[in-house]
């Protein structure tokens, strides 16, 4: 039994040893499988690149050698072929064609200019009914084109430091003839080059200064300054449109503010003090002085320093004064002074607006049977009155800030109420008005509804009533229903 025994505990120990030495041969075996599968790997990238030019990266699971091996299969059977010559040359070709028709389009459809250039106009579609018109030569009612505006604004030079550019704008506006003919004229309105002080590139707290030489609009009041897809009733107001401030003139304009109020979140830029001066020919758009002394020009406003949640948010209160002369007789130097004072308050959806105006101006009087020809002097006086609310969020700082796509803007419904009362010469009750031809005082109450049906596209509503202190058989109380369609680009 004990050599039984011992014989039986020798097999089993000689058996275990073996079974050992399998188990660590398998691993070797493993070890060696998995260092061939990627060296074969390897080579396989190494032939890939050398026919393609391109390296294809394979991903070696770990989970076991057979899934590496079918991954290697599927990759290689993926390999693009090579190009050939004549892919080559088929793609070139069509490159070719592409430029060439780039350039075609160009060369056919893009107007160039040796600067960067924007193109802008404004056109106003009008149809006007009066009830009680006695004026002659004018019809009750018309179809007319009150506005047609063509410019091109851009830079000369353009500062990318600090933002001290040289700009220019140059525009052509559309004219009714009085000469009792179907023809019109278009004349050059905008003209000028202005520069930039100050840096227009250190952000919105950042004051503004610029120089304008040329023909332009004046800094004077509310509307005047105000271009003409900005005004908002269909008529101009009648004292600045009949004492001549609404014509563009010619000269040098310094304009800039200091201090601005700046709320990023709301997109609101409110200087505490803006400030205009200048020199102008003062005889109109288009012309020569036709005096050897010109007009100065000088305005400043003030605004409230309130946060942009205040109440009396953009509270505005401004003032412009015009010290000119005209040429009416031989050499005598005629006054030719306007004064006036405006009021603006914006706080959306209301707002409200207000301007005095002043005028002084020498004119010729016609010789009577009592009294000789003499130079007189007409003291003018107006008031505007406009008050609107708006319903909407196309005017809203946070509305315009948003994305959205080109044809979509926010539809916005504003009603509003203008008193407009104008007195050519307060000196004389029967005052005949050479500029409007109407005779003494008179107020226009006018109602009227915009309609901003997009972005740059609006439909105007106005009625408005004239009340003359003065009647006469050409001049008559009377209603006018105006409607007009504006569009710019």
């Amino acid at each position: 039994m004990k050599k039984t025994a011992v014989a039986l505990g020798i097999l089993l120990s000689v058996v275990s040893q073996i079974g050992l030495a399998d188990e660590a041969l398998q691993q070797e075996l493993i070890q060696l499988k998995q260092q061939f599968a990627q060296l074969q790997q390897h080579l396989n990238q190494v032939e890939i690149k050398s026919k393609t030019g391109e390296g294809i990266q394979a991903q070696v699971t770990d989970s076991s050698i057979e899934n590496t091996a079918l991954e290697n299969d599927e990759e290689l059977s993926t390999v693009a072929t090579p190009a050939t010559s004549d892919d080559i040359e088929g793609l070139r070709s069509d490159l070719e064609n592409y430029k060439y028709d780039q350039l075609r389009q160009y060369e056919r459809q893009t107007v160039k200019s040796a600067r960067d250039t924007t193109l802008y106009g404004t056109v106003q579609l009008r149809a006007n009914v009066q009830d009680n018109n006695t004026a002659p030569n004018t019809p009750k009612s018309t179809f007319d084109i009150g506005t047609a505006l063509l410019g091109v604004r851009g830079n000369l030079f353009k500062d990318y430091n600090e933002g001290k550019n040289l700009d220019y704008q140059t525009s052509f506006g559309y004219a009714k003839r009085n000469d009792g003919s179907n023809n019109s004229n278009f004349n050059l309105l905008d003209a000028f080059l202005r520069y930039h002080v100050f840096s227009t590139n250190g952000g919105a707290e950042v004051p503004r200064l610029n120089l304008t030489l040329g023909q332009q609009l004046l800094p004077f009041g509310l509307d005047v300054q105000s271009p003409e897809d900005l005004r908002p009733t269909i008529s101009y107001a009648s004292a600045p449109s009949y004492l001549g401030l609404f014509t563009r003139q010619n000269g040098l304009i310094v304009r800039g503010d200091v201090k601005p109020f700046v709320d990023y979140g709301a997109n609101y830029r409110a200087p505490l003090f803006e400030y205009a001066l200048g020199v102008i020919n003062g005889n109109g758009s288009n012309k020569t002085d036709d005096n050897n002394s010109k007009d100065y020009i000088g305005r400043v406003a003030f605004t409230l320093p309130v946060d942009y949640a205040s109440w009396l948010r953009e509270l505005k209160f401004g003032a412009s004064y015009i010290k000119g002369e005209a040429k009416i007789t031989g050499d005598h130097k005629a006054q030719k002074d306007r004064l006036g004072f405006d009021i603006y308050y914006n706080h959306a959806p209301f707002g409200v607006s207000y301007e005095y105006l002043q005028g002084k101006t020498d004119y010729a009087a016609a010789a009577t049977d009592s009294t000789p020809a003499s130079i007189q002097n007409a003291k003018a006086e107006g008031h505007t009155f406009t008050a609107f609310y708006t319903i909407g969020d196309q005017f809203y700082n946070s509305i315009k800030s948003n994305a959205k796509f080109d044809d979509f803007w926010p539809k916005s419904i504003q009603g509003y109420y203008r008193y407009d009362s104008y007195n050519p010469n307060k000196n004389q009750k029967d005052y005949v008005d050479t500029a409007s031809g109407r005779i003494g005082e008179y107020d226009i109450h006018s109602l009227g509804l915009n309609l901003f049906f997009a972005q740059t596209t609006k439909f105007q509503l106005q009625l408005n009533h004239y009340s003359y202190d003065l009647e006469t058989a050409s001049q008559k109380d009377s209603n006018e229903l105006q409607a007009q369609f504006q569009y710019t680009f």
